[in-house]
């Protein structure tokens, strides 16, 4: 870290440092979280759920059990149930549908806050050079404006800079949050879709 950037950037620059700090943190525990939503995973339970609609049951199961993490094990879950038939068919989907909401909300859980550093860094950004050139007009008020040049593009220099790093801080994590974002939607969409097949297929084969 380039103590010369804290020295000149000031305290905007500092918790622009932390802020970058906690947001790397989160994106490091949410990569670490997706690794049970992987496209691979998705369609490994695609897979097993097509075997479902197939007519294969053990298969299906197979398939969901060997798929790890809480979507796998919802619908793996959500088979079980319908296969048995002692249970309403109503009150599995209500209960699997609210099993699907804490997984997603799960999924999208800290993901605003990813958002949030986004938004925010170019604003603190600009309030660093706001409070810098401040400061710059100030000093030159205060020679009776009769400032050396140099001076004066030093502190307009000084002042830019936390723009900068805001702006360095943001695009990135900008970038970070769409692809999470995105995958989020990847996961919710699949989830919905495949439980709608898994009830619809129990409907069809009903005698």
């Amino acid at each position: 870290m380039d103590l010369n950037l804290i020295e000149q950037g000031g305290p905007v620059v500092i918790v622009l440092i932390g802020l970058s700090v906690v947001g790397l943190t989160l994106v490091f525990f949410k990569l670490f979280h997706y690794r049970h939503y992987s496209m691979a995973s998705i369609r490994r339970i695609e897979r097993a759920i097509d075997r479902w609609v197939a007519g294969d049951k053990q298969q299906a199961l197979d398939g969901l059990d060997a798929s790890p993490g809480p979507y796998a094990a919802m619908l793996g879950q959500g088979v079980r149930w319908l296969d048995k038939g002692d249970k309403d068919q109503s009150a599995i989907r209500e209960e699997l549908n609210r099993q699907g909401q804490q997984v997603v909300s799960r999924v999208n859980g800290m993901n605003g806050f990813i958002e949030q550093i986004a938004y925010l860094s170019p604003m603190l950004g600009l309030l660093g050079t706001v409070l810098g050139m401040i400061d710059v007009f100030r000093g030159l008020a205060n020679q009776g404006g009769g400032g050396d040049t140099g001076a004066l593009a030093g502190g307009i220099w000084e002042a830019l800079m936390t723009t900068a790093v805001g702006l360095t801080v943001a695009i990135p994590f900008a970038l970070i949050y769409y692809m999470l974002d995105s995958h989020a939607t990847t996961i919710r969409r699949s989830m919905e879709d495949q439980l709608t097949r898994l009830f619809t297929v129990k409907l069809y084969n009903k005698p």
